[in-house]
């Protein structure tokens, strides 16, 4: 995936049917809006086998309808060529309103918040390959003060036991300031089965087969973040983890059952050029014991975007990559990745 949230801007926001409530005197309506991104590719892999293409990388259209000052339902329709089929990516409704509590109740279809996954990159961070979880959940949370929280609980697909039960559950807390020119973004989090993140529960065999682990163990998760702006300058520090070591059988590294880890590091720098916004960043990616899943032990990443029009973005990047060693199963070699991608959000 990009198996992830669509990031749609609102920056222009086509709203119908507004009106309001005479008791409750408050705005309510319909707001659509919508991602096109469009790439050009070339990559080389580890066997120096060369291939290129142009693909719709990704297409999505949110709509959200705020039906009552304390209640909104919001549905995102997501495709991605050769990742993901026309689907329903997320349905929640909301219970709360933030302008006028702190306190928030949402279900439905949802990204769990465990993980950041921030990036100036084209391509979706490591971090986000390893730990992003869409799930049917109900989450409580709350905003207030720059501090924030939430506790969340799901089925899963992974069992411990016989019981087809809401016992997945998990927890986030961080503190986020703009203070002036500059900002800052530092949360921790919390889950109780980090296999059910999209990619390893692939690597586990799919939602198909899961459920029917023979003998197996939840194993925690936790990730981490750090994202401070500051005069033009954007720093993302971002780890997620296994706390626990899965079994051999279910996940294996070098002949041991793997505990697998990614991070992402990445700066960037906003400037202005002819009259156009651009970004320059750079990226470092890694992964431990996390061949399973077909992830690079590290990434090299150098990336460049421009706003050309008024909410169309053109982006390159280039993505230098190194597996793992033979020792450990994997080639020893390196791969390259070039994307040129032109965007436009609406």
């Amino acid at each position: 995936m990009k198996i992830k949230s669509i990031v749609i801007a609102a920056s222009l926001i086509s709203s119908v049917n507004t009106h309001l409530l005479a008791a409750e005197e408050w705005p309510t309506g319909v707001t659509v809006t919508g991602l096109v991104q469009i790439e050009a590719r070339y990559n080389q892999d580890y066997d120096e086998v060369d291939a290129s293409d142009f693909i719709v990388d990704e297409l999505g259209v949110g709509i959200e309808a705020q039906v009552h000052k304390w209640a909104t339902a919001q549905i995102v329709f997501l495709y991605e060529e050769g990742a993901t089929p026309l689907e329903i990516d997320e349905a929640i409704i909301t219970l709360g309103n933030l302008e006028a509590s702190p306190v928030y109740l949402s279900t439905g279809q949802l990204y769990v918040p465990f993980g950041n996954f921030e990036s100036n990159m084209i391509s979706d961070p490591l971090t986000l390959e390893l730990a992003e979880a869409r799930e049917k959940a109900l989450q409580l949370g709350f905003e207030a003060g720059g501090a924030y929280g939430s506790i969340y609980g799901f089925n899963g697909s992974t069992q411990d036991d016989a019981r087809d039960t809401i016992d997945h559950y998990g927890a986030q807390i961080g503190f986020a300031m703009e203070t002036g020119p500059a900002s800052f973004d530092l949360g921790i989090g919390y889950i109780s089965d980090i296999s059910d993140s999209d990619g390893l529960t692939d690597a586990l065999g799919g939602e198909d087969n899961v459920p029917y682990l023979v003998d197996y163990d939840y194993v925690n998760g936790l990730a981490a973040h750090l994202i401070v702006n500051a005069a033009g300058v954007n720093l993302i520090g971002e780890y997620v983890m296994a706390l626990d070591t899965f079994k051999m059988d279910h996940l294996a590294f070098n002949g041991n059952g793997a505990e697998p880890k990614a991070w992402n590091v990445e700066l960037g720098y906003t400037f202005k050029l002819a009259n156009k916004e651009m970004t320059f960043a750079l990226g470092y990616q890694g992964t431990e014991e996390a061949l399973a899943l077909g992830l690079p032990e590290t990434r090299y990443l150098g990336g460049l975007s421009m706003g050309i029009f008024q909410n169309t973005t053109l982006s390159l990047e280039y993505a230098f990559d190194e597996d793992y060693a033979q020792s450990e199963g994997g080639t020893g070699e390196d791969a390259t990745q070039v994307i040129l991608q032109l965007a436009v959000e609406f």
